[in-house]
């Protein structure tokens, strides 16, 4: 070896975590560059359409009026991409994948911050790396277009923040992941469940999450908008889809699709199912004391919702795949769970980005079995706390 290939060497081994960040970080532009000319149905039939009705409404000023489906904080996101002189599709997907770089680096130090591990060391870059290229995450953002990374991040902060003790924080993020997307509520059972185990906190601490919530839609109240906007909107939005699932890896699909007769029985079966969780909770039966049965506990309850309510989308799993993930770091035992549910999720795309059959009916048997597994894994095994750093 020349002596010059001696120094680079030496040079690489000494800085070989912040390399191998900036080459995961390089590595994942790369992969969603290549989508930016992908138009998904989406993207041509509602968000770009979006834009060019915000657009023509004069920007801000068409906060006024609804404009899509989509609440009041996003609506004034686009509303200030008019004013940018760049293609709409590039700055929904920019915007999205932005958000997937802040995730992978919340979960990067929220990991190794939990285990007492070194930033930039491997564990870090590991986390980062997974999150980083997790193959739901790319489509998500830089194919398909849609929001969901933002949300996904306001939530996994929050979560971190409330183990933390920062319940003020956490509560305003809470809010925040609210006004983005109204599958936040499905960390509502864990928030109350921390509530009621750790008695840190009043219940006024949700009128907190309301209030951000709310002053979410600032800038559209100042342009004429309706001071209950955002509130009314969720109102409608949970009787827009009236159907038992949508695409979606639901226990529904192997009863039927006659939401009229049992929309609502399935409702209460999943609020049900919630209840025995958070009865074995409050019974300390499960331990939300350490960091895995802490996050395996919200991501239990995530899961209850997805595939035991009616009407759920496929994407709505997004934030539990992002969890069982971050799992699988935090104890081994969980990551054939990630694993599974990340596979699952990603063939459930098929039918809106490659316009195949996307899922069958043996996959609600699949995901079923793979529940209760993970029921059993959460609810029945010790958890014992991770040693520290050496």
């Amino acid at each position: 070896m020349f002596k010059a290939e001696r120094k680079l060497t030496e040079l690489i081994e000494k800085h070989l975590s912040i390399l191998c960040f900036a080459a995961f970080s390089v590595l994942g532009f790369l992969i969603r560059l290549k989508g930016r000319h992908f138009l998904s149905s989406d993207m041509d039939v509602f968000l770009i359409p979006w834009f060019e009705d915000m657009q023509a409404a004069g920007g801000l000023k068409g906060l006024k009026e609804q404009i899509g489906d989509y609440n009041v904080l996003y609506q004034t996101v686009i509303a200030l991409m008019t004013y940018i002189p760049l293609n709409p599709m590039t700055m929904y997907k920019a915007l999205s994948c932005g958000f997937d770089y802040l995730t992978a680096l919340t979960a990067a130090l929220l990991a190794a911050g939990l285990l007492e591990k070194p930033r930039f060391g491997t564990l870090f870059n590991s986390v980062y790396a997974v999150f980083l290229f997790l193959p739901t995450a790319v489509l998500n953002s830089a194919y398909w277009g849609q929001c969901d990374s933002m949300y996904a991040f306001c939530l996994l902060l929050a979560l971190w923040l409330l183990w933390r003790e920062k319940d003020l924080p956490s509560f305003i993020l809470l809010g925040l992941a609210f006004a983005l997307k109204l599958q936040t509520v499905f960390v509502l059972p864990f928030y109350l469940a921390v509530y009621f185990v750790k008695k840190r906190f009043s219940l006024a601490m949700f009128l907190v999450s309301l209030a951000s919530f709310w002053l979410s839609g600032g800038v559209a109240y100042l342009f004429g908008r309706e001071l209950l906007a955002p509130f009314r909107l969720y109102m409608e939005q949970t009787s827009t889809y009236q159907s038992m699932w949508l695409c979606s890896r639901s226990f529904w699909q192997v009863f039927g699709n006659d939401y009229p007769e049992f929309g609502s029985f399935a409702i209460l079966f999943a609020l049900s199912i919630c209840g025995l969780g958070f009865y074995v909770i409050l019974a300390r039966k499960k331990e939300i004391d350490t960091p895995s049965g802490y996050f395996s506990a919200a991501a239990w309850f995530v899961w209850v919702c997805i595939f035991f309510l009616p009407a759920m989308h496929e994407r709505y799993a997004y934030f539990l795949d992002l969890l069982l993930v971050l799992l699988a770091f935090l104890d081994r035992r969980y990551i054939k769970f990630a694993a599974a549910s990340a596979f699952l999720s990603f063939m459930s795309y098929a039918p809106f980005l490659v316009h195949d059959n996307g899922l069958y009916r043996e996959d609600a048997f699949i995901e079923f079995f793979i529940f209760v597994w993970f029921t059993h894994t959460v609810m029945t095994t010790p958890e014992t706390k991770p040693k520290a750093a050496a």
